[in-house]
């Protein structure tokens, strides 16, 4: 912890960001959670981080950037849009922890991904955002998939 104590007494977020990709588990993710609790300035690092990383990496730059809240929307509505399946799972994970309207469109779409898994995550994070457009258009969804996926999606809504 003391390397996270330093870089934190220092303002080096780009130190925090090499840890997010080379730390150890407990300090990638402090990194990625201290690099959002910086807003805008955390968000530039930890974008790339989302778009470029492998599995760890990905979903602790999500955490981080769900941190950093509004600054993070945006970039997050992107790389659901134009990442890697995991990546646009993640973004779509953390849209829905920031609970920002703006994402209810980009979600809608995520829909139909053609990767199950973010499909399903999209139509679980509409569920628990709520807003009518998009819970409507997640239980239009669920009607079309099996009683099994639907129970997944269910599980997925209640602990995302």
């Amino acid at each position: 912890m003391r390397t996270i104590e330093r870089l934190l007494s220092t303002g080096d977020l780009e130190g925090l960001a090499r840890l997010v990709r080379e730390g150890t588990a407990h300090e990638r993710l402090t990194a990625a959670w201290e690099l959002g609790k910086n807003g805008k300035q955390g968000v530039e690092y930890l974008v790339p981080i989302l778009l470029e990383g492998q599995g760890e990496e990905t979903w602790e730059a999500a955490m981080g950037l769900s941190r950093a809240g509004n600054p993070a929307v945006e970039p997050l509505i992107e790389a659901l849009n134009i990442g890697t399946p995991e990546t646009r799972t993640a973004a779509a994970w953390a849209l829905e922890e920031i609970g920002d309207e703006r994402a209810v469109e980009a979600l809608i779409r995520a829909l139909s991904d053609t990767d199950n898994f973010c499909r399903w995550t999209a139509a679980a994070c509409l569920l628990r955002l709520g807003h009518d457009d998009g819970r409507r258009a997640a239980e239009e969804v669920l009607r079309k998939e099996s009683e099994e996926v639907q129970g997944y999606i269910g599980i997925l809504a209640e602990g995302s």
